[in-house]
C-alpha cells in the first residue's frame, strides 16, 4: 500500500473508532495480549563500552561494573561503604593464628548456584584464589593489590575457608583488611579448563557465568562485539534473597553504550534510559534543560565518587624507555617546574565545569582522615613564575628566539636536549583531550614542548603498560581499602599495576607498613607517609577527583533512595551489585499487562483529533545527530 494512502487509511479508522465511542461513551478495558509477559526493563546509559568480558582483563570502570552485576565476591560493601556480606556470610580473624590476624576465615553461603546450574562451594573459591597466588601470581595480575599478600588459601568444609596473609617479603603477617577483599568469585568448572595465563589474557569469556544477581543470555557476545549494549536478566536464584532477603524486583537490565555523550544526554530527557552516568559538559547541558523545564521527572546528583576516583599526569619513570622517549622527563626538576605550570583551577573550572575538586594524591578525599593534603610550604600552586625560575636554576636555558629550552652540556640525564615531550592521550575521552591541548599551551610559556598523541584505548594499553612514552593523562578509581591504590607506586606493581613505573625505597617500606598494621592510627601514618612522597617527587600528578554526575527518571522506577548521604547507592558502586538495584521497583510494564480506561466524550474527539494530526504531519524519523530538545 501506498505511504499516502496509508496515512488515509490510519486518519480514517482513527475517526471509525471515535464515532464508536460517542455512540456509547462508556468506559472499556483494554485487554493483555494472549501469552504477553508483562516485562520490566532497567536502561542504563553509560559512555564508555567494556573493554572485556573476562574479570581479569578488563581495566576500565564500566566493566568492573558489569562483573559486580554478574559475579559475587566474598564481601560487599552496604550504602554507606561498611563491609556487607556476599558470598560469605560471615567472616573473622582466626584467633590461635600467629602473629594475630594473619589468618581469616571465611563461611560461605549454602544457597548459591552458579548461573549454569553448577553447585557453588568452597571448591571454587580456593580455586579463584590458588590461580592468582604463588607462581601464578605473575600471570594474573588483576588484583594483583590483594594477591600480592595472600601466602595460601584452605578449605576447612565445603562451605568455609581460611586464607593466609603474608607480607611482601613471604612472612606471615597480620592483614588490616580482610574484610574488603573486592574479588570476583568464579567457577572452577569453568575456568580450571585453562592454564592462568590462558585466563589473564587470552580467553574472552563470551559466555559469563557467576553467582550474581544478574546473568547473560546467549546473545551477550554478539551484543559485546557490536557494542551497543549488553542485555542482563534477572537471575531467579540469585543466593541473596534466601540468605539476606534481597531481591531484584525487575525483569532486565540493559547497559546502553554510547559513543557520544550528546546522545545519552537527548534519550534520558526523551525517557529511553532509565538512569545514566554524564561527563561533566552534558551533565552542566542537562542541568540547564531541567531549569528550563520544571516538574520534568528527572532527578540528578553529583558529588564525590565513591571509588576515590581521580585524574592523573603521569611521567614515565623507566629509565632505558627508549622508543623516541626524552631522558629529561626524569628529571625531578623538570617535573617540579611541570606541576607549578598545571593550573588545576583552570582544569577544574573550565573542563569539568566546577563538577570537581582539586586534587592532591592517589588518595582521595573519600578515604576520609586517611586522605592528605599538602601545605602552604609544600602545594605546588599554580605560578609561572616559580616554574620558570626552577627550569633556569635546573640550568634550561631559552634559545635565542626565545621559543624552547635547551639543557647544558653538564645535564646528567640529556647534555643539550630539548624539553619536548609527548603526551599520550585516550581519544575517546574528551576531557583529557582538553587537557592535554591546555597543558600543551600553558607549558609553552616556561618552554617546555608537549605533543598530544591519541590513541585507541588499545594503543594507549599498549603503550602505557609497555613503558613506551614521556607523559600520559589516566584515571584511577579505587576500592573501600586506601592501600590498594598506593600498591600503584610501589616496586611491588612494576611490570603489572604500575604505569608509571616510579620507585622509591622510603615509598615501598611505609606500603610495606600500611598492609600489615592492624592499629589504624598507625597505619594511618605510614599511609599519610607515602602521599607526601607521592606528591613530591611529581611522577604522578592527580589534577582534580572529579565528581560522579549521576542522573535518573522518577517515572520509570522508585525507590532510588539518597545518593548525597548515602554514596554506596550511587552507579559507581561497582564491588558486586549494590543496595540500589534491590530496591528499584517499577513503576510501569514494557508490554501486555491490562489497564482500565474511563473515555469520556470529550478526551475522545481531543485524542482522536491529536492523532490524526499526529499521523498527516509524520514524515520520517530524524537521525541521533539531529535531534535538538528545546
Amino acid at each position: 500500500m501506498p505511504v499516502g494512502r496509508r496515512f488515509v487509511f490510519k486518519v480514517a479508522f482513527c475517526i471509525g473508532i471515535a464515532i464508536l465511542l460517542l455512540l456509547s461513551a462508556v468506559p472499556f478495558e483494554i485487554a493483555p495480549r494472549t501469552g504477553a509477559k508483562s516485562l520490566t526493563t532497567l536502561t542504563w546509559g553509560m559512555i564508555e563500552s567494556i573493554d572485556s568480558l573476562n574479570p581479569f582483563i578488563g581495566v576500565n570502570d564500566n566493566a568492573y561494573i558489569f562483573y559486580g552485576l554478574v559475579y559475587d565476591y566474598l564481601i560487599a560493601v552496604d550504602q554507606d561503604l561498611k563491609p556487607k556480606p556476599n558470598l560469605a556470610k560471615s567472616w573473622f580473624k582466626v584467633p590461635d593464628a600467629v602473629p594475630y590476624g594473619s589468618v581469616w576465615q571465611y563461611n560461605l553461603s549454602t544457597n548459591t548456584t552458579w548461573h549454569d546450574g553448577e553447585p557453588f562451594d568452597a571448591d571454587d573459591v580456593v580455586f579463584t584464589l590458588n590461580m592468582q597466588i604463588g607462581s601464578n601470581y605473575d600471570s594474573i595480575w588483576a588484583y594483583q593489590p590483594y594477591t600480592v599478600l595472600i601466602q595460601s588459601i584452605d578449605k576447612v568444609d565445603q562451605y568455609a575457608v581460611r586464607i593466609h596473609f603474608k607480607d611482601l617479603y613471604g612472612n606471615p603477617s597480620p592483614c588490616p583488611f580482610g574484610d574488603a577483599l573486592m574479588m570476583p568469585i568464579v567457577p572452577e568448572h569453568i575456568w580450571g579448563l585453562m592454564t592462568p595465563s590462558v585466563a589473564a589474557f587470552q580467553f574472552e569469556n563470551y559466555d559469563p557465568v557467576g553467582t550474581g544477581p544478574f546473568k547473560c543470555t546467549k546473545h551477550t557476545k554478539d551484543e559485546y562485539l557490536g557494542g551497543d549494549a549488553i542485555v542482563l536478566d534477572r537471575n531467579p536464584d540469585y543466593h541473596g534473597m534466601a540468605d539476606y532477603g534481597e531481591e531484584v524486583h525487575f525483569d532486565r537490565l540493559v547497559l546502553k553504550f554510547y559513543l557520544e555523550p550528546a546522545g545519552m544526554l537527548s534519550d534520558i530527557q526523551r525517557g529511553k534510559i532509565d538512569m545514566a552516568m554524564f561527563n561533566a559538559p552534558n551533565f552542566m547541558n542537562l542541568q540547564d534543560w531541567l531549569a528550563r523545564n520544571p516538574g520534568t521527572p528527572i532527578q540528578t546528583y553529583h558529588g564525590l565518587v565513591c571509588t576515590g576516583f581521580s585524574i592523573d599526569l603521569e611521567v614515565n619513570m623507566k629509565e632505558d624507555a627508549g622508543n623516541g622517549t626524552n631522558s629529561l622527563r626524569l628529571d625531578p626538576e623538570v617535573r617540579k617546574a611541570m606541576a607549578y605550570a598545571t593550573d588545576k583551577e583552570y582544569i577544574r573550572d573550565n573542563i569539568y565545569k566546577g563538577y570537581a575538586q582539586i586534587g592532591s594524591t592517589i588518595i582521595h578525599p573519600i578515604y576520609s582522615d586517611i586522605y592528605w593534603e599538602p601545605g602552604p610550604d609544600e602545594i605546588y600552586a599554580f605560578n609561572l613564575t616559580k616554574a620558570n625560575e626552577t627550569l633556569d636554576a635546573a640550568g634550561y636555558a631559552w634559545d635565542t628566539s626565545y621559543t624552547k629550552r635547551l639543557a647544558n652540556s653538564t645535564n646528567p640525564y640529556s647534555p643539550g636536549g630539548e624539553l619536548k615531550f609527548t603526551i599520550v592521550v585516550e581519544a575517546e575521552l574528551s576531557e583529557d583531550r582538553d587537557t592535554a591541548f591546555f597543558l600543551q599551551e600553558e607549558w609553552a610559556k616556561i618552554g617546555i614542548d608537549i605533543h598530544p598523541l591519541m590513541v585507541s584505548t588499545g594503543v594507549w594499553n599498549t603503550m602505557i603498560y609497555g613503558y613506551a612514552y614521556d607523559l600520559t593523562i589516566s584515571y584511577w578509581s579505587g576500592d573501600p581499602d586506601p592501600s590498594y591504590l598506593l600498591f600503584i607506586e610501589t616496586s611491588f606493581a612494576h611490570g603489572g599495576w604500575s604505569e608509571n613505573k616510579y620507585s622509591r625505597p622510603a615509598y615501598d617500606e611505609n606500603y610495606t607498613k600500611a598492609v600489615e598494621t592492624i592499629d589504624p592510627v598507625e597505619r594511618r601514618g605510614y599511609m599519610i607517609n607515602c602521599q607526601k612522597m607521592m606528591y613530591e617527587d611529581c611522577a604522578f600528578m592527580v589534577t582534580v577527583y572529579p565528581h560522579g554526575c549521576y542522573a535518573w527518571r522518577n517515572d520509570t522506577f522508585s525507590g532510588w533512595g539518597d545518593w548525597q548521604n548515602h554514596s554506596g547507592r550511587t552507579l559507581s558502586n561497582f564491588w558486586t551489585a549494590n543496595p540500589l538495584y534491590f530496591d528499584l521497583v517499577p513503576l510501569k510494564t514494557e508490554e501486555g499487562g491490562m489497564s482500565l480506561m474511563y473515555v469520556g466524550l470529550g478526551v475522545v474527539v481531543v485524542v482522536v483529533v491529536a492523532v490524526a494530526v499526529v499521523l498527516l504531519r509524520k514524515r520520517r524519523p530524524k537521525k541521533e545527530e539531529e535531534v535538538r530538545l528545546p
